[in-house]
């Protein structure tokens, strides 16, 4: 009987590396960020060839090959962050102190396991499979790639992946400052695939720690962690590479107000409003002044139809600056800008709701909205009640 799972983790591997081929030499969207993924997906890969190695029995005839591929472990926190970083900051440089975090590990794993490479293959395989009979430089040189490697590998992919999340977390504080819609902008998708990356550590993490005793089900898991892979290849192909440019141009990372005021790097802790607008020079007064101008235009023009209106297409109307705008809806009208346009698309419903038989989704659409999630969304949270029980309301008289 065939066995399917090193054909499978070779297929995984040639299709990741497809993938990562794909994203290297296309010229869509933000080219850095998709370099970024397909040298994380070839780290997958490397993975992958691994698993195969060991499924065919072939680690034993090309030890070589093993000790080639070890130093991955410290590239997946790399690159994920990377990726993450480039997604949600276009352009943002790193400082030397991150450049030096981030790369002086995987390079120092390297020159301490390729050197392997000039020993027999039978120890180098006992030094890589952490055989305890090993002492002196050779067990030394064991507990350093075994039990020695492994806290320092989790500790990274820990803090790469909590360092991802978070800037992921704030991309959508800013995007509710500048958009008015999250269909195409959330990175939902990519949340959710830092999530199924998160889940695909927690195996290997199980797989790492489960004891000799329980061998039977380490082996099990050893299997799901190289099918978790593949799964992971295909979902970060697919959705990498349908991803739109959301923030393009110079680094994006919210601007501070004020003349000479210095970039505020994507992993600051957000500062209060009070602090984030200090030296603006805009006033209480004006600020009231231009949320009232602001007002009357989404009152007579209703703009908030356009379901891809944005911040910066308001302040162009209102010819001031987005930032002079943002700080406006924020300070005087107690809102970001999100919840300021939805707001008025809700109100822009109600009377249709109320007096007219037309569908709910309609409704929506001409107010603005571009899916029945998100008005429903919206209206929940400025009526405190559905489309559907707001209209049965109105029409008993209870609203």
């Amino acid at each position: 009987m065939i066995d399917l799972l090193p054909i499978l983790f070779l297929l995984g591997a040639a299709q990741g590396a497809f993938l990562a081929f794909a994203l290297f030499t296309g010229r869509g969207g933000n080219r850095r960020a998709n370099r970024y993924l397909a040298a994380y997906m070839m780290v997958f890969v490397c993975a992958l060839l691994d698993y195969f190695l060991d499924a065919t029995g072939l680690t034993t005839t090309a030890v070589w090959l093993r000790t080639l591929l070890w130093p991955k472990e410290f590239l997946y926190g790399v690159f994920i962050y990377l990726y993450c970083r480039e997604v949600t900051n276009p352009g943002l440089p790193l400082r030397l102190h991150q450049q030096l975090l981030l790369w002086v590990p995987p390079f120092l794993h390297a020159c301490i396991t390729w050197p392997l490479l000039w020993l027999p293959a039978d120890l180098q395989l006992a030094i890589l499979g952490n055989d305890t009979s090993l002492h002196g430089l050779y067990g030394a040189w064991r507990i350093v790639l075994g039990d020695g490697e492994l806290v320092v590998t989790v500790g990274q992919l820990a803090i790469c992946l909590a360092l991802s999340f978070r800037l992921v977390r704030r991309h959508r504080a800013r995007v509710l400052e500048e958009f008015s819609t999250l269909q195409r902008v959330s990175l939902v998708w990519l949340r959710n695939l830092l999530v199924a990356t998160s889940l695909v550590y927690a195996l290997w993490l199980a797989e790492e720690f489960l004891s000799e005793d329980l061998l039977q089900g380490r082996e099990g898991l050893n299997v799901a962690l190289g099918l978790s892979m593949v799964v992971l290849i295909y979902l970060f192909g697919w959705l990498g590479l349908r991803q739109p440019l959301i923030f393009s141009g110079t680094p994006s990372a919210p601007a501070a107000v004020g003349p000479g005021a210095a970039p505020v790097p994507p992993d600051a802790p957000p500062p209060p409003a009070s602090i984030k607008y200090a030296r603006s020079a805009l006033s209480e007064d004006l600020a009231g002044a231009l949320v009232a101008e602001l007002e009357d235009l989404m009152t007579t023009e209703r703009p908030f139809r356009d379901p891809d209106l944005s911040l910066a297409e308001l302040a162009t109307r209102l010819q001031v600056s987005t930032n002079y705008l943002s700080q406006a809806i924020n300070q005087h009208a107690g809102r970001n800008f999100f919840d300021f346009v939805n707001g008025y698309r809700v109100a822009d419903t109600l009377a249709p709701l109320a007096e007219t038989e037309r569908g709910i989704l309609a409704v929506a659409m001409d107010a603005g909205f571009n899916s029945k999630s998100a008005f429903y969304t919206a209206f929940r949270k400025h009526q405190g009640m559905t489309p559907g029980q707001y209209r049965k309301a109105r029409r008993s008289g209870g609203a």
